[in-house]
């Protein structure tokens, strides 16, 4: 169920990137990332719930506290968390590198790390990944950075938008990795939206932390939520125009309806791209008391084991989801309870319907996408995850990994 980004934004006005060998990873394949803006600009960062961040994670967070940054700095292969003291020392350090070689100031820089956990990052390696990214820096480096940051991902993932804010066109662009230990809070994912227009520091956190609301922490490959997971929007001011300072600016509604798109798109290629997946299921719950309610059926259903290897299998096995359902708090009746695969009704009040649509519903389910809604009663409470199949490649994939 692989895919292909579409094409990659040729530049956005104000920044510049680069994608490298920096030697973390074997053979020769790309490590390290840079996005750097020309001059310190309005950002806004969101990070995982995880009590275990990891060392980067501990210094983004410092550094964003400001609402400005000039530079983001990512590794690929190596995650740098559960490293102790050494691993804080290397993540502060590598600002301080970057930073003297940009002229900028430490604190404008954010570290991002991805990859195998409890390792430490050897500081010569990461001085000459630094060195080689900065050489590197174009403004057409788009594509190479966002080949840089990838670990278990098949393929690349960006997504990008033009639009016209007051006549004036502005670019909104998205990278991200991910494929595994994905249930984001906030997810080894890492994602990066830059966007030319002029975003106040307040404004861009509005955007981004309701953009992932909709996007990243309503996806689930294994339920499992990273130590390493942060995504960050950063707006250069590059393209002519007004400010938008908030939601009563002008502008604000479209520059943010871009940015959850993207965030969306690419989202939905970390499920696609989950590893050893072969569906995409967006699992829907409604008639839900309250949408805290439907949030946590959806969660439970899409991430019990027996209910995605029965997606893996194409089994519409309705005593799976019952099963799933019982373990929840939500409040409901079981002769209620009614269930749709895609088009086909399969369930209801509380039973199947027959043993034609269980063969109907098994068709859908041999598709590599399609919905499943799940209906606990009269509540207005909704939710939906976007989840994936667990097969045994997924195993054999995380029973050992290699960078």
């Amino acid at each position: 169920m692989k895919i292909e980004a579409s094409p990659a934004p040729a530049q956005i006005r104000g920044f510049r990137f680069s994608g490298v060998h920096g030697g973390i990873k074997k053979k020769g394949r790309r490590d390290f990332a840079l996005i750097v803006s020309d001059h310190p600009c309005a950002c806004a960062a969101v990070f995982t719930r995880n009590r275990c961040a990891a060392a980067p994670v501990v210094v983004a967070r410092e550094h964003v506290s400001s609402g400005r940054v000039q530079a983001i700095m990512i590794n690929s292969g190596n995650a740098n968390c559960a490293t102790g003291e050494q691993g804080l020392k290397l993540a502060r350090w590598s600002c301080d590198e970057l930073a003297g070689r940009l002229g900028v100031a430490p604190g404008l820089v954010l570290p991002c790390s991805t990859g195998v956990i409890g390792v430490q990052l050897d500081h010569r390696v990461m001085a000459r990944a630094i060195s080689l990214g900065v050489d590197a820096l174009s403004r057409r480096g788009f594509a190479a950075a966002a080949r840089a940051i990838l670990t278990s991902d098949a393929f690349p993932k960006w997504a990008s938008r033009t639009l016209r804010i007051n006549d004036c066109e502005v670019t909104v662009a998205a990278m991200a990795k991910g494929a595994g230990m994905i249930e984001p809070q906030m997810a080894t994912m890492l994602a990066f939206v830059l966007t030319d227009a002029k975003l106040s520091g307040d404004a861009a956190r509005s955007i981004l932390e309701s953009s992932v609301s909709t996007s990243f922490n309503r996806i689930s490959v294994d339920g499992d939520t990273s130590t390493n997971d942060t995504c960050v929007l950063m707006a250069s001011a590059e393209a002519p125009g007004v400010a938008i300072d908030g939601p009563a600016s002008n502008g604000y509604e479209v520059l943010a309806r871009a940015v959850a798109e993207v965030l969306d798109e690419v989202s939905r290629m970390i499920v696609r791209d989950g590893e050893g997946a072969t569906k995409m299921v967006d699992l829907m719950v409604t008639g839900a008391a309250d949408d805290a309610e439907a949030d946590r059926v959806a969660r439970r259903v899409a991430n019990s084991p027996l209910v995605r290897t029965a997606l893996a299998g194409a089994d519409p096995n309705w005593g799976r989801i019952v099963m799933a359902l019982g373990n929840t708090d939500a409040r409901f009746e079981l002769t209620a309870l009614e269930l749709d695969v895609g088009e086909v009704a399969l369930v209801r009040a509380g039973t199947v319907i027959s043993d034609d649509a269980v063969a109907a519903a098994r068709r859908v389910m041999k598709r590599d996408a399609y919905s499943m809604t799940i209906r606990l009663g009269a509540g207005a409470g909704r939710a939906t995850i976007v989840t994936s199949d667990l097969t045994e490649e997924y195993v054999r994939f995380n029973s050992a990994y290699t960078s």
